[in-house]
């Protein structure tokens, strides 16, 4: 209850002076994240101790708002009406490319089958910029959505002649254009608008939100950032209180994504960032003598494996208001903040002991235990 009083609104002021202008969904957040984690375990046998833990976040997507961010995308059509998309994005495993392609298809009708794109070489495409700061979505997708909708612009009053009727009468769909029960196929459309030299192919760029740059002045407030995702995760851990080894039960993380252009792909960023932020909440660590990395190998570093996981449960709220294609809200950064304060909350409510220090070692929170309070950070 403290924590739903003290939530941020829509409306509300964060203290870098950025206004929270899109909805934020946190209350609905937590009652979903809630409703599926259901009752908590019973402990596993004596000295044993379960808890559960809430950790909630916001946390932004794209670049800061002075950086004049840009992404440039082309769009066409060959002449037997399949599609080409040509976006030099960086897709480095998280599903961009698959996204782009629903874009289009959702645009202009074609079916995702009969999509090419080609993405990746800055030397033969568009450039879109790095993939970072959980921007790819939001700018490339913005990209597409610009350039298809612009073709589909132009195309529509080629149809609009051929079907006569008004262009916003026309519709897209996987075998042509159609209005009123009579239709045109892509191959057809497409050599109209070439004898009436209509370019069957787009070159756009997306453009940022602008505003005023940041000055080395502590009194300067302003808007910094283009948005916001907010999420909320809950986890239950079991804590043997002789040896201090925590174990995750159950994982349920929520996050509002405005809209899910790809279903699967924002599921798996999801469990993909509780996976990795559970590993530096419980085992990732990096341990220097005299300036020298001793962590060096996964023997030393060690990195959660599904042996250690639970069930990753996701939660996807769509609000419809983000910034990106379709209202989307980027999902590639925000859920990794979470998974820590939240098995810290977990750990706290098992056992008693407040934990400040990553990773939360068996060493650690055996030492915590036995001091009946909060780890010192040592050890």
């Amino acid at each position: 209850e403290i924590r739903r009083r003290n939530f941020v609104e829509r409306g509300d002021t964060l203290p870098i002076g950025q206004e929270l202008e899109t909805a934020v969904e946190l209350p609905a957040l937590v009652e979903a994240v809630g409703e599926r984690v259901g009752e908590l375990p019973e402990p596993s046998g004596p000295r044993q101790a379960v808890g559960r833990g809430y950790a909630c976040n916001l946390q932004s997507y794209g670049r800061c708002i002075w950086l004049n961010d840009w992404s440039s995308a082309w769009v066409g059509f060959e002449l037997d009406g399949t599609l080409v998309i040509r976006i030099a994005v960086p897709d480095i495993g998280c599903g961009q490319a698959s996204s782009l392609i629903q874009i289009a298809s959702e645009v202009l009708g074609v079916p995702p089958q009969r999509i090419t794109i080609h993405i990746g070489d800055s030397a033969l495409n568009p450039l879109t910029g790095t993939t970072t700061a959980t921007r790819q979505l939001y700018m490339s997708g913005n990209a597409v959505l610009k350039a298809a909708t612009e073709l589909r612009d132009a195309l529509a009053d080629v149809a609009a002649g051929l079907l006569e009727v008004d262009a916003e009468q026309v519709e897209f769909s996987p075998d042509g254009v159609s209005a009123n029960g009579a239709g045109v196929s892509f191959e057809r459309l497409l050599a109209t608008a070439a004898s009436v030299d209509v370019p069957w192919h787009v070159l756009t760029t997306y453009h940022a939100p602008k505003g005023i740059p940041w000055k080395a002045d502590e009194s300067w407030r302003g808007r910094v950032l283009p948005d916001f995702t907010y999420g909320c995760h809950a986890v239950d851990v079991e804590v043997d209180l002789d040896t201090g080894q925590v174990r995750v039960l159950r994982y349920v993380a929520g996050h509002d994504v405005g809209r899910a252009i790809n279903p699967v792909s924002v599921e798996g960023q999801i469990e993909g960032a509780v996976a990795m932020g559970l590993g530096y909440a419980l085992s990732e660590r990096l341990v220097f003598e005299e300036a020298q990395n001793l962590s060096t190998t996964f023997s030393q570093y060690l990195i959660p494996t599904a042996a250690e996981l639970p069930a990753i449960e996701s939660v996807v709220l769509e609000s419809g208001e983000g910034m990106g294609p379709f209202n989307a809200r980027g999902i590639g950064e925000p859920p990794i903040g979470p998974p820590a304060p939240a098995v810290a909350a977990a750990i706290e409510d098992a056992c008693g002991v407040a934990m400040s220090t990553l990773p939360f070692t068996p060493e650690r929170v055996a030492a915590a235990i036995d001091a009946g309070g909060g780890d010192d950070g040592e050890g």
